[in-house]
């Protein structure tokens, strides 16, 4: 079957990990809305959990970089005075040294990525959404600011007023991304922040039409159970910006371009609420602790 899993963050990671065990050709188009510039370099968070993941090198207990991973070149940026609140390890670093080395020789972002991919031997093919550059900017009571310094510096304190996907608009999903969502089978919204993963891809200029004209099916895993998240701020992103904070409300947002969900079986009161959006809606226990886990959520998910 061919798969195209829409990806951004730790949740998605785990899913993904559970796809490539049941697909033999798994596409991954992942968030460039956290892409950051950071001492002149250019960093990929969304992108390269996903590579680190599948390349089985990741950093587990972090659910961010690469295990065993040393931060003296962080260090040494704080002894000449730079900032370091974005913790990059040494290794994460050589990642997004050699990105931008040929980002600077005239590459695209896709291939860029296909490179490290490569060189770190993972065989799913990881996408970037878009060649363009998108930044999420969430307007806050702190003033304006990037995800990664609201979520990561600011600890995702300050209350949320509004969100812009800034380039969004201009941007357009590459030529591989639109040949992937045209020729797959079978196309899967990872449980991801509504807002700040998968929000970023689909404001994309054409994405949503590409999705909603799919001829495969477009099934969505809610990353909530209840109120909560499995982890991260959607929650409280998604009652801040006035939507309801469940698997309801990721449905809301998602209305008009999904054909099903799949919600957790404690929230089985919801479904009635989901289906009446025109959502299919089913449930399954959708807690990954341990590989078996990913394993039996993804082929729950592809048998949906």
């Amino acid at each position: 079957m061919r798969v195209v899993a829409l990806a951004g963050g730790t949740g998605s990671a785990k899913l993904l990990r559970g796809l490539t065990g049941l697909s033999a050709d798994l596409t991954v188009v992942a968030n460039v809305g956290d892409n950051h510039w950071f001492h002149g370099l250019y960093v990929c968070p969304d992108v390269d959990i996903a590579m680190y993941t599948l390349a089985g090198i990741s950093d587990e207990r972090k659910g961010w970089g690469i295990e065993g991973d040393t931060f003296r070149v962080l260090g040494q940026l704080g002894v000449l005075g730079e900032e370091t609140w974005f913790t990059l390890g040494d290794l994460d670093l050589a990642t997004s040294i050699v990105r931008t080395k040929l980002l600077r020789e005239g590459k695209s972002l896709t291939e860029a990525t296909a490179s490290l991919g490569k060189a770190l031997e993972v065989k799913p093919r990881i996408l970037p959404a878009t060649d363009s550059e998108v930044e999420t900017r969430l307007m806050t009571s702190s003033g304006a600011m990037d995800l990664q310094r609201f979520w990561v510096r600011k600890r995702g304190r300050p209350r949320v007023t509004r969100v812009e996907y800034r380039g969004a608009r201009s941007a357009s999903p590459s030529p591989q991304v639109k040949r992937a969502l045209k020729d797959a089978e079978k196309v899967i919204l990872c449980p991801a922040n509504p807002v700040t993963s998968i929000g970023p891809i689909v404001a994309i200029r054409g994405m949503r039409k590409i999705l909603s004209g799919c001829k495969a099916e477009v099934v969505a895993l809610s990353p909530m159970v209840g109120s909560r998240p499995f982890s991260g701020p959607a929650g409280r992103l998604m009652k801040q910006l006035g939507f309801k904070p469940d698997s309801a409300g990721v449905a809301s947002i998602y209305n008009g371009f999904i054909d099903k969900m799949i919600i957790d079986c404690r929230d089985l009161a919801m479904v009635e609420e989901i289906e009446r959006l025109g959502i299919a809606c089913s449930s399954t226990d959708t807690f990954m602790s341990t590989r078996s886990d990913e394993k039996r959520l993804a082929k729950a998910v592809l048998e949906a």
